[in-house]
């Protein structure tokens, strides 16, 4: 990662440190310059306390860290925050992140399956201000360059920054539209969706916002608000420009809370959302082949990748000799 963050702060250091130094070629004698450098207030010292105990810990999360996250509340604004706050936000955040970074690799053309635990998502620190964490997405594989050129790899470092993009489509009461083309990927914007609606805080474990940043970008806010729109955005989806159509394939990933899977056709992976997902059925479905009806939209390439399903029929193995993955759309 070509970041300077760090840098930056090394050199604002050597500022103060020439300052200082200039400060001390003033003094009259050997005494004097001792005493200034005993000197409890010292400003310059306060300055490097300042900037090695605050900015440097935030200059390295940014060099670092594919996401940023900063959570701010009454929990965490003691200079040591409440355990509580930093163990929701730390477990909450890495909950999320995997079900992101899952959700686009198994929605990737070709990928491989994989599983939660094989994400080798990693914590790159934490920072005070409230409290700042650091996230990012390293490979899972013994040939490391290789696999940092993976495209899947690329596709969900990227899913991971553009999280911190959503936050600016919510409007007061409802999306915006233009979310649709700042995510071409219908069902990339759907995951991000439901992984924003997750990460904005309720407010009863002492953290009221969150902000979600990437390098080079202001920071974008979650709170309560946010998470009422997220919630009625999730339970009424809109699919533009939708089509009525017909899809067979094997379901592959569930997400039972926010009742949504991935279906594996022979054009790709198709997300689906059922607005009403019994357990029961859901178990029942998991990792067989099903036939679901309803509206999709496509990606820019015309491929369809979220579907609003109507039905969904299991389809009995007797019935799946020698019978292809169809669609119709």
């Amino acid at each position: 990662m070509n970041r300077n963050w760090q840098h930056q702060t090394h050199q604002r250091a050597a500022i103060i440190f020439g300052q200082m130094n200039a400060a001390l070629a003033c003094a009259p004698d050997d005494r004097a310059r001792e005493d200034f450098l005993q000197q409890p207030n010292n400003p310059y010292f306060s300055l490097l306390n300042d900037l090695y105990g605050e900015d440097y810990p935030l200059a390295r999360l940014l060099d670092l860290s594919d996401l940023v996250v900063h959570a701010e509340g009454p929990d965490l604004r003691d200079p040591m925050p409440a355990l509580r706050a930093t163990t929701w936000l730390c477990t909450v955040t890495n909950k999320q992140l995997r079900h992101l970074v899952l959700s686009t690799m198994d929605l990737a053309q070709g990928a491989k399956r994989m599983a939660s635990q094989d994400i080798n998502l990693r914590l790159t620190g934490l920072a005070p201000g409230s409290l700042y964490a650091g996230f990012t997405l390293l490979p899972n594989h013994d040939d490391i360059l290789n696999a940092q050129t993976e495209p899947v790899y690329q596709d969900a470092r990227l899913a991971m920054q553009g999280l911190s993009r959503v936050p600016k489509y919510i409007d007061d009461e409802q999306l915006s539209p233009d979310i649709a083309d700042a995510f071409p990927d219908p069902a990339v914007r759907d995951a991000s969706l439901v992984a924003a609606f997750n990460l904005s805080p309720t407010g009863k474990r002492g953290i009221h916002t969150l902000s979600l940043s990437v390098p080079g970008s202001p920071p974008a806010h979650l709170g309560q608000r946010e998470r009422v729109v997220l919630r009625d955005a999730l339970r009424k989806p809109h699919i533009v420009n939708g089509k009525f159509g017909r899809f067979v394939g094997e379901v592959r990933a569930a997400d039972l809370d926010q009742t949504r899977f991935n279906l594996r056709t022979s054009f790709g992976t198709l997300r689906c959302i059922v607005t009403d997902l019994p357990d029961t059925l859901a178990r029942q479905i998991f990792g067989r082949t099903v036939e679901v009806s309803g509206f999709y939209e496509t990606d820019v390439n015309g491929i369809p990748r979220l579907m609003r399903v109507d039905t969904v029929h299991e389809i009995p193995i007797s019935e799946q000799i020698d019978m292809p993955l169809r669609h119709t759309a």
